[in-house]
This record gives structure tokens, sequence and C-alpha cells, in this order.
């Protein structure tokens, strides 16, 4: 899998930063000046420069849909989500630079209060209604050996809700019912690959009897389906090499629903589409294709036609409110600085919105 689909001070000078961000839509955290090194555990570590602390954490900031009058927010810290109504922002804290470990915490815009969770929980993707994040948890032994990758749901109050336990398993993407009342994702045993991984569901605190919607990985659900991966292997220069197609179920009427939507042609160390969000309105999936030190950013229509909208080495990040543009970050495998764009989905010329940056998020009501 890409490596980027693998992922995380105190409130002094709230009072006079705070206001300013009654309209504010976008959330980044300070670019890197270093490589940066991935941890299993989606937490990075290895970044200094002045807007980054010794211990990993970073500025972060807050600007308007165009990227205009940004202000730095009242923490540092990693992996920034804003919520969808924009009062909130969920962010990891390193609490051991030698580790990456990092504790949940969540940001009240407007009052700059911050509330650590105490929950090294990390992949933040928030409920549609700005209630509660589901995020990964990691298990590691004594020595140090990786064990598995879970699943919980952690409310803006810190109630955690264990859906998947850390051991045994890795969680293969996880997203949000349109109601915020269930959370689906992929499941595979430890040591097995994308193509064993199962889908399924649960509400979001945890109750009731796991649905199973068949075999699949990383799933978005939108409007009125889940889109998600189906992977199989293929054999390129004496290496296995993943290959995917985007899938989408009807959790209304389960596993039977399941149809192939794209059928993409990868060649080489291309793996193939990923799909990573729906446009509002549900006509649409944004995502990419990626493989070997490659992403590209696309679109997948119901007829299952992949359209590319914007230059290659690119990550999608958001979509507008009106489903027309896409959140961009260029130069996603580094090397140099990585500005934010928004780009159209028609592929008329993205616009700049960042400089540098790293890890951006939008709120439900982007329209840049």
């Amino acid at each position: 899998m890409s490596r980027r689909l693998l992922f995380l001070i105190t409130t002094l000078g709230a009072l006079f930063v705070l206001p300013a961000l009654a309209g504010a839509s976008l959330v980044y955290q300070a670019a890197s000046a270093t490589a940066i090194t991935w941890e299993v555990s989606t937490n990075e570590t290895g970044s200094n420069n002045s807007d980054v602390s010794a211990s990993g954490n970073r500025a972060i900031y807050m600007a308007d849909d165009d990227g205009g009058n940004r202000v730095t927010l009242p923490i540092t810290g990693q992996f920034p989500v804003v919520s969808p109504n924009g009062a909130m922002v969920a962010y990891q804290k390193v609490t051991n630079s030698k580790t990456g470990a990092a504790q949940l915490h969540f940001l009240t815009v407007a009052t700059g209060a911050d509330f650590n969770t105490r929950a090294y929980c990390g992949g933040p993707i928030w409920a549609p209604n700005s209630s509660a994040v589901a995020c990964s948890t990691t298990q590691w032994s004594g020595a140090g050996d990786f064990k598995g990758l879970g699943l919980n749901t952690i409310t803006t109050a810190g109630a955690v809700s264990i859906i998947v336990p850390s051991v045994g398993t890795l969680v293969n993407g996880y997203s949000w019912s349109p109601d915020s009342t269930k959370v689906v994702w992929g499941q595979t045993p430890f040591g097995k690959w994308t193509a064993d991984s199962k889908l399924r569901w649960l509400p979001a605190d945890g109750s009731g009897t796991v649905g199973k919607l068949g075999n699949g990985a990383l799933p978005v659900w939108g409007p009125s389906k889940i889109a998600f991966i189906r992977a199989t292997h293929a054999s390129v220069a004496g290496t296995s090499v993943e290959r995917t197609q985007v899938w989408t179920v009807d959790p209304a009427v389960g596993a039977t629903s399941a149809k192939a939507l794209t059928a993409y042609q990868a060649k080489g160390f291309v793996s193939g589409p990923v799909a990573m969000r729906w446009t509002p309105d549900g006509t649409k999936i944004l995502g990419e294709l990626y493989g070997e030190d490659y992403n590209q950013p696309i679109y997948i229509t119901m007829n299952g036609k992949i359209h590319k909208f914007c230059a290659s080495n690119a990550g999608v990040y958001g979509v507008s409110a009106d489903g027309k543009q896409a959140l961009v970050m260029a130069n996603l495998m580094g090397g140099g600085k990585q500005p934010i764009y928004a780009s159209p989905l028609a592929n008329t010329g993205p616009t700049l919105l960042v400089k540098d940056a790293w890890e951006p998020s939008v709120t439900a009501n982007w329209q840049p």
C-alpha cells in the first residue's frame, strides 16, 4: 500500500487570535524542512524547523477557503483534521519523540480550549455531525514488534468505544455512515494481504452485532452506497504487486449488492484506483491511482469511467461543498515544497492556496 494511505501548547494567545477564524475552513500543519519518517502507527518523527518542536510536534494553522487570513492555532501537534462544522480540530500530540507515540486531542476553535483524550489513537476521521472521530489503535509487543491495528470511536467528550481490538488483526480503512450512527471498516487477519480483507460495520458505540458486507478494504461511505476496493496480486519482474478495483455496495441490501465499478488495466508497479471520498451529491468518487511512489488524483463517475484531473505525485485531501473542486497537496513524495491547491475536477487548472504545508483538511462547507 502507498505511504500516502498509511497515517496524527497550550491555549496561550487564544483570546486575540481565534476571533479571526469566524469564516475559516482550511486547517493544515507546518511543512517539514527535512525528510519524513513514516511509522506503522501513522505517526511522523524526524522534523526540525522553526515551526516544528524537537518532539516532532508542529505549528497548526487555520485559514479561509482560499488560504487567506491565516492564523496560528494555539496548539502544536500532527495530523490535524478540522470537524465538518468547523467548530473543532482533532489532532495528535507526540508524547515520545523516540517511538512517535501520540495522544489524540480536540481543540475547540471558538474558545481555544484543548482537550487531551489521553488515547493513543491515530488517523482521526470525523463523524458527519462532528460529534466524534473514528481512529486507529496500534499494538506493539514488549520487544517493539508490530502486533496489530485496531479501531476505536471517541466522542468529543472523550468517551471511547472499542470497535476492533488491535491484537492479531489489521484494520484497512474506516468510514462513517451519513447519519453518524455507524462505522464501516476493512479487516484483515494479521499477516495477511489486502486481498484477504473483509468489510464489516457496527454501531458507532460498539454495540450490537457486526454486519458483514463481503470482501473489501478501504471503505468510504457515501450518501447511499459504500465505495471500497478489492485487491488481487500480479507478478511484475518477480515482485508481487497489488492490483485494485473500486467496488460499491448498498449497506441497506448487504453483501449481495456488491458490484465492480472500475475495470482499470494496471501496468507495472501501478496498483490501480482507490476511493477516498464522495462528492456531496453522490455522483462521483474522488480518489487516486496509486502504486510504488506514485499517486495520481482521479474521480470516478457512476459508469466506472476514471478521469484524471491534475498532475501526478499529488494526494486528494478534501472536496468542495458543490462537489466541483478537490483539495490537493502536490509533491506528495517530498523532495521539495508541498503546496496545497484547489483543483477543479473539470481540469481547468488549480488555484494555489498555500505554498508549503502538510496534512490539509477542510470543513463540509469549504468553497474556494
